[in-house]
């Protein structure tokens, strides 16, 4: 009976009822690649202006980052990453400490900055002109990693990798309390306590935490940082 009602449906129906529906019409993808590639141009542009001087409407510090200057005092000196490095204020200090110091950023005219101020500094400085994703981190090669407001979230594993035992890592950013003073790019804010709990699940073991008001290396205005200190056993 059912097999009939069936039938007499698809009569009904007529014989399109029979035929393969066409499929409906493809949607072009949008190039990942080509978005990623696009993006991390235009912030090439963005820090390549705000790190040489021409652009003038977000200060910065150019002096060597106060809490990189108290965490080394005292260290023998070894392999020391900048991350983010910028115009090479850290690195050449770390340079000039007797520091073996390597550095990336993705803003080219930066790094040339860099190389300069260390020739004229009369130390030598290795540079990258890298992104984070493209930077070799390696395996236990560095005494040092320095994160300073150039994120630290999704580094952990790979910062942690990278050190050799007994290395540290240095992070200054901004605590989610500075984003009430200015709009700040989320990768260099974190959540009360966030950055600490990243590292302490890591393994590494906490020298240093504070969440302090003061004045930030990036718009040198005064609002809540967030300063982490950390060795890996």
């Amino acid at each position: 009976m059912k097999t009939r009602l069936l039938l007499l449906l698809l009569v009904l129906l007529g014989p399109g009822a029979w035929a393969q529906q066409p499929a409906p019409a493809a949607t072009p993808a949008t190039s990942t690649s080509t978005n990623d590639a696009q993006q991390l141009e235009q912030e090439r542009e963005k820090w390549n202006a705000v790190l040489t001087g021409k652009e003038t409407r977000i200060l910065f510090n150019a002096r060597p980052n106060a809490l990189l200057v108290e965490a080394i005092k005292g260290r023998p000196p070894g392999l020391a990453l900048d991350v983010g490095m910028g115009q090479g204020r850290n690195t050449i200090y770390l340079a000039q400490q007797g520091w073996d110091a390597y550095g990336f950023d993705i803003a080219d005219e930066a790094i040339n900055l860099a190389q300069d101020n260390a020739r004229k500094a009369g130390v030598k400085i290795t540079t990258f002109t890298q992104s984070d994703e493209q930077f070799e981190f390696g395996t236990e090669r560095w005494n040092l990693v320095a994160v300073l407001y150039a994120g630290g979230r999704e580094l952990v594993p790979r910062i942690y990798r990278s050190l050799k035992p007994g290395g540290l890592v240095v992070i200054e950013a901004f605590h989610r309390d500075a984003t009430r003073v200015r709009k700040i790019s989320p990768s260099v804010v974190f959540d009360p306590d966030e950055l600490r709990k990243l590292y302490e699940a890591a393994g590494f073991r906490i020298l240093r935490y504070e969440e302090p008001e003061g004045i930030g290396d990036f718009g040198l205005q005064r609002m809540r940082l967030v300063k982490l200190v950390a060795q890996k056993p």
